[in-house]
């Protein structure tokens, strides 16, 4: 027996497909696509298509519609004020920031800011610069927010949250090349106030990471690739290092989920250059579009993103590398499994986390051992 998918994501597929049919959805039907909208981040957007079908034929899901609307102005409204006066304040202090997603890619890639959630402000600021650019901000008012991650620092003033970035990913899960990709950064204005975005390609390359990072649980991941895929340019040249196939499977990989969501989005040959890349990849595509259609996405703990990284890579090879390279993280940070540990104990700070992570790693390799007959 075939398993049923989510209420109302059929409708909201046939939304985003633009199809023909939905004019002759019930108004019941609608008021589940929005609760779901909501559950995979893509509200607003939702209702801007909803709004150019529908006027008054149907009261309530008018109402419904006009309501989450005026909401989605005024957070805009919040988010894009931040925005420009942060980094207005960041140029007055000659402190060199990238904006990462948030209300300028929506504007640039959505055509509205107001089409796409906002959550947080993502900066990317040269590692040199964190001190002066966490100073700036603690002066601005923001607080430091929950313990910092391999590459960046969280912070909050009231209901908006900023991240800190140094990087995109932890070097080790992902080279990124941030250095590189800073000497690529081109220079724009936010309503302007000047500052600098990364290069096409790069931006690209950054939100099929962002996208791949959290295993696209949410539905908003895969329609920022579309809209991404639309309008960034593929890197003209792969890029000549060790992690040139990782890049490319991000890359391939996100596009499949593109397709999938826009079937008239075409996947780049370009993108896979052996065909057992492009099968293995395209199955795990299948496996992840299939989870979406069929449950909401699974809180990922750290183990559940080593384990991600781990099913893209396609070659032996590289597999044992990622091995490697999470076998190195894992010695050199702490992830949430220490900290619940040293909780049990009403120990939080770093170093005594660190000290009772020897004693968590044993009792766990212990767990796994094999019992006798």
């Amino acid at each position: 027996m075939k398993p049923e998918i989510r209420p109302g994501m059929q409708s909201l597929l046939d939304l985003l497909h633009g199809d023909a049919c939905i004019r002759d959805v019930s108004e019941q039907e609608w008021m589940r696509v929005l609760d779901l909208a909501e559950q995979e981040n893509v509200l607003p957007w939702t209702v801007a298509s909803l709004r150019s079908l529908f006027h008054d034929s149907m009261p309530k899901l008018a109402d419904r519609l006009h309501a989450i609307h005026r909401n989605a102005r005024i957070s805009t409204f919040l988010w894009t004020a931040s925005l420009r006066s942060t980094l207005a304040d960041f140029h007055r202090r000659g402190i060199p920031v990238i904006s990462l997603k948030g209300p300028w890619l929506a504007e640039r890639l959505y055509g509205d800011a107001s089409l796409r959630s906002c959550c947080d402000l993502d900066l990317l600021v040269h590692r040199s610069d964190i001190a002066v650019a966490a100073d700036l901000l603690t002066d601005l008012g923001f607080l430091p927010s929950g313990r910092p991650d391999d590459y960046a620092r969280p912070f909050h003033r009231g209901s908006i949250s900023v991240e800190l970035h140094h990087d995109v990913e932890n070097p080790l899960a992902f080279n990124f090349d941030v250095e590189a990709a800073w000497s690529r950064a081109r220079y724009a204005e936010f309503q302007g106030v000047p500052a600098r975005l990364l290069a096409p390609a790069d931006e690209l390359l950054f939100l099929c990471l962002h996208g791949t990072r959290h295993r696209f649980e949410r539905m908003s991941h895969i329609l920022d690739l579309v809209f991404a895929f639309r309008n960034l340019p593929l890197p003209q040249t792969a890029p000549r290092s060790r992690h040139a196939s990782e890049s490319g499977n991000i890359l391939a990989l996100s596009a499949m989920m593109a397709n999938r969501l826009d079937p008239r989005l075409q996947i780049p040959d370009c993108l896979c250059d052996r065909l057992e890349n492009r099968q293995s990849l395209h199955q795990l595509a299948d496996q992840l579009w299939q989870e979406r259609m069929l449950q909401p996405a699974a809180v990922l703990d750290w183990r559940a993103k080593h384990d991600f990284y781990l099913a893209i890579e396609t070659r032996r090879w590289n597999r044992l590398l990622r091995h490697i390279r999470h076998a190195r993280i894992l010695l050199t940070r702490l992830i949430d499994a220490d900290f619940a540990f040293a909780q049990r104990f009403n120990l939080t700070r770093s170093w005594q986390v660190w000290l009772l992570r020897p004693l968590r790693l044993l009792l766990s390799a212990v767990r796994t051992l094999p019992t006798s007959p």
